[in-house]
């Protein structure tokens, strides 16, 4: 609610103040249902509209007409406004702030010529958007919303709930914007036509119904995140011209459940000299050595290959393996390259020297243990898994042992079957003190290790659902019930409220 007493000026249902230029709309009071906002006050003309100015006192407003006069419409201005179904806007409206329409009823709208300025355009994918055909910045093609430059367009924003199954981007785009297919929920196929250089940073980020993209020759540069929880994504071309992959941007495609596999298959043109795929994975060429960036074969066995010096982050998220060989050319592994690995059981290190970085862990936060890691000759860190699990037998506090035994268990590698057995047993024991700890500190995350290192069955879930219940933990509880619809056979649940 906003502090009506630091407004200097009132007249009828609106709080303003004046500026050199004109008068800004501080805070609408009013309860029409219908408002027209005044051209002017006092004789002065409007040409603001502050932030979330009739946010507070908007909600049963159905219609807004604003003026021509008004320049520039501020963060979040009719933000909250439930039942606004339609907003008018004037050729003169030149700056839009982000969340204008967040909460409201508006489905469609009219973008007149003078605009210039979508503080965020993507966000405008979630309504029909007509604009103006002559506006010299943005353009619709009745489906996507564009920016104009000189050298061609930018597609920013892709209506979210429109039901057509294929995509095909406007001849002369030549960049897509960040977060431009944002949670659209029907597209399963993307073409986007030749002159496309760039995808941007999250640009296709939860496009869930996506199977199949298309990306042309020319194609020079994909951001990271760029297909992050793209859950059905099932592979990729990749064009000689590609040149520059952000972070994460074709390893990040998994939803939160085990199910959710990610990518399948990922295959580049033999010209490129940046990137290549071979049978099992996908590469980076580096100076002095590759980078496995992905590994997507099926196989329970697999040797990197020599030419690669490097693993990337998660390049091995959920693979199937059960055993990998790193040969001594790798000299660095990032600690989350074997995220998920639930069936690996040996990794065998060729190399004397290895940079390999330990899954995150609490523990390690909290206790610096200099007989957990051993530095190499060039003063690498190597992960000493002996060390590990004898400082998990002798610490005193019995949580922390359990919150242990679930990594241990999580990342088995050099674990025998009675070391195993032994944690297994461990964290049964102790399950009911552990889960209430782990409501204690809301931690989502501990919950979740323990289904990776299947400490949640069908014995303790109903157990533990009723423990997360009673400390009001929905979050907890919620993560609990989809995994027992998920993996243990139960039926679904509606989580409808």
């Amino acid at each position: 609610m906003k502090d009506s007493r630091k407004f200097q000026m009132h007249w009828n249902n609106y709080r303003y103040r004046k500026e050199t230029d004109g008068i800004v709309i501080e805070e609408y009071e009013g309860e029409d249902l219908h408002v027209v906002i005044p051209p002017e006050i006092e004789g002065i003309p409007v040409k603001k509209i502050a932030p979330e100015a009739f946010s507070s006192h908007g909600a049963l407003i159905e219609t807004i007409e604003v003026p021509e006069t008004v320049t520039e419409i501020g963060d979040g201005a009719f933000k909250m406004c439930m039942s606004l179904k339609k907003l008018i806007l004037q050729n003169g409206v030149q700056k839009i702030g982000e969340n204008v329409l967040l909460v409201t009823a508006v489905t469609e709208m009219y973008l007149p010529a003078s605009v210039s300025e979508l503080v965020r355009p993507w966000e405008w994918g979630k309504i029909a958007l007509e604009v103006a055909p002559d506006n010299p910045n943005y353009f619709s093609d009745g489906y996507g919303l564009y920016e104009k430059h000189p050298e061609g367009y930018a597609l920013v924003a892709v209506r979210a709930e429109d039901e057509r199954e294929c995509y095909e981007a406007t001849p002369g785009t030549v960049c897509v914007k960040r977060h431009a297919f944002e949670g659209q929920m029907y597209i399963q196929q993307v073409v986007l036509p030749e002159g496309v250089q760039q995808i941007e940073e999250e640009a296709f980020e939860s496009c869930q119904a996506l199977r199949r993209i298309s990306l042309p020759e020319g194609l020079k540069q994909i951001g990271a995140d760029a297909f992050r929880c793209c859950i059905n994504l099932e592979g990729m071309e990749l064009p000689a011209s590609l040149e520059t992959l952000g972070e994460h941007a074709l390893t990040d495609t998994y939803g939160w459940s085990p199910s959710m596999n990610g990518i399948q298959y990922i295959t580049v043109q033999p010209e490129n000299p940046y990137f290549y795929n071979d049978a099992y994975a996908f590469y980076r060429r580096g100076e002095h050595g590759d980078t496995l960036i992905k590994y997507f074969g099926k196989n329970e066995t697999w040797k990197i290959p020599e030419e690669v010096t490097e693993v990337g982050p998660m390049a091995l998220r959920r693979a199937n393996l059960r055993e990998v060989t790193i040969p001594e050319t790798v000299k660095k592994i990032p600690k989350d390259a074997f995220q998920e690995c639930n069936r690996l059981e040996c990794m065998e290190i060729e190399a004397d020297q290895v940079k390999l970085y330990v899954p995150e862990n609490p523990v390690y936060r909290k206790v610096e243990i200099s007989g957990l890691f051993c530095l190499d000759s060039d003063g690498n860190l190597k992960y000493d898994y002996a060390a590990y699990d004898a400082l998990l037998q002798e610490w005193s506090q019995i949580l922390i042992r359990c919150r242990m035994a679930a990594f241990r268990l999580e990342y088995p590698m050099q674990l025998n079957s009675t070391q195993k057995e032994a944690y297994q047993a461990l964290i049964s024991e102790h399950l009911k003190d552990l889960v209430y700890d782990i409501c204690k500190r809301e931690s989502l995350k501990d919950l979740e290790a323990l289904g990776r290192a299947g400490m949640i069955t069908t014995d303790n879930i109903e157990d533990m659902i009723s423990w997360t219940t009673e400390c009001h933990r929905g979050k907890l509880t919620g993560y609990l019930m989809q995994y027992q619809s998920e993996h243990l056979g139960a039926d679904e649940f509606d989580f409808s409220l």
